[in-house]
């Protein structure tokens, strides 16, 4: 009889250093993965978007400025215009696929991500 039953298992945390500090990568399951971005205070991510995967991401420490735009930035370009919002611990925001957004640290900051495809690579729009 072979064991087809679900398990648990256990494993360790991966550092990515990227230009606005690092992401450490907490683990995947399935098409859900797990991170925690450090973002060094003045640094931006580019303004990136993903065709398929969508976001939840929580802002454990620090404030971040946002900017952000529906996905009507991609057929309309006559109505661009990134909106801006300041968030602080304890802030969440919902990304979902197709929609362009930066992130700034105004503080040295750490967002917890979760997202699912994780095999999707970001669209960037403008690099830092």
């Amino acid at each position: 009889m072979s064991d087809e039953y679900k398990t648990i298992w256990t494993s360790s945390t991966t550092n990515v250093e990227k230009k606005w500090g690092f992401e450490q990568v907490l683990g995947s399951l399935s098409t859900i993965t797990a991170k925690v971005l450090y973002l060094d205070a003045g640094k931006s991510t580019s303004l990136k978007y993903y065709k398929n995967k969508s976001e939840v991401l929580f802002l454990r420490k620090g404030k971040i400025n946002l900017e952000y735009d529906s996905e009507k930035y991609h057929w309309m370009p006559e109505c661009r215009e990134l909106k801006q919002k300041v968030l602080i611990e304890g802030d969440i925001i919902y990304v979902q696929s197709m929609c362009p957004y930066k992130i700034t640290a105004v503080s040295d900051s750490e967002i917890i991500e979760i997202g699912d495809n994780r095999h999707d690579s970001p669209v960037k729009i403008e690099e830092t």
